[in-house]
């Protein structure tokens, strides 16, 4: 029964080239279980997770375990390593806990990396941010509850690009608006880096305000690809083993 479900799983992901059925193999990952989680959560930082020092195992539903940076708020694509091996599995591990921190005991550590589960290679840039799996729709939610408006994001990077590879930070803030039946963004930040940086370096990047509005959602998402693509997974655009580093990462208030 589970062999039958995965497969019909990956045959919409071929069919569609949709990054979002991918993930239709796992039960909503905010309702999984947590398997192992800190016994409290040092982390001083305003972005739940965002110190990067303490990392907790998730199951997927099915006894499968993957690592996530502790909290339950910050997300990665870690999932794609349980995948079974009659699917193509397990996917590549995008996204790891690193002794190379700026300060703690860990740093994540993106690597954009690929994924074959039908002969032709994905891109898989490493990934973390505020994106959970939403399976009961077959998507992927990109936000989650945030209500205040920072000056800025602050935080720690270094980069080891391939190929002319570039690496994104990128904040959205928005709110929903009932009687139009969309997002309307409220501030917004996207920060694109092209060069080799091999020592740790201090990032503050201001958000720009479109709107007097408080934001309901935030979306955060740090990739060591800038191409990454959550609607058509082979659109996705980067290159094999670029690493991005990032520790420390917090919202600078007013």
């Amino acid at each position: 029964m589970k062999k039958t479900y995965y497969f019909s799983i990956i045959v919409v992901l071929v069919s569609c080239a949709t990054f979002i059925f991918m993930a239709s193999c796992r039960k909503y990952i905010d309702d999984t279980p947590v398997v192992k989680t800190p016994d409290e959560l040092l982390c001083q930082s305003n972005i739940t997770g965002g110190c990067f020092d303490q990392w907790q195992s998730i199951d997927d539903g099915y006894g499968l375990i993957c690592m996530e940076p502790a909290g339950n708020y910050l997300r990665t694509l870690n999932y794609l390593t349980t995948l079974p091996s009659s699917v193509g599995g397990p996917g590549p591990l995008t996204t790891d806990s690193s002794r190379d921190s700026h300060s703690g005991t860990y740093a994540a550590l993106l690597i954009t990396g690929t994924f074959s589960p039908q002969g032709d290679p994905l891109i898989i840039p490493g990934l973390v941010g505020t994106d959970s799996l939403d399976i009961p729709n077959a998507t992927i939610h990109l936000g989650k509850r945030f209500t205040a408006r920072p000056d800025s994001l602050q935080g720690w990077y270094k980069y080891v690009p391939v190929g002319g590879d570039s690496a994104m930070v990128s904040v959205l803030l928005s709110k929903y608006n009932v009687a139009a039946q969309k997002r309307d963004t409220i501030g917004l930040l996207r920060q694109i880096y092209h060069n080799t940086v091999y020592n740790y370096t201090f990032i503050d990047l201001p958000i720009t305000y479109y709107s007097a509005a408080t934001p309901d959602t935030l979306t955060l998402l740090i990739c060591s690809s800038a191409g990454i693509n959550f609607v058509d997974l082979l659109a996705c655009k980067g290159q094999v083993g670029s690493r991005m580093w990032i520790d420390e990462i917090s919202f600078v208030m007013p």
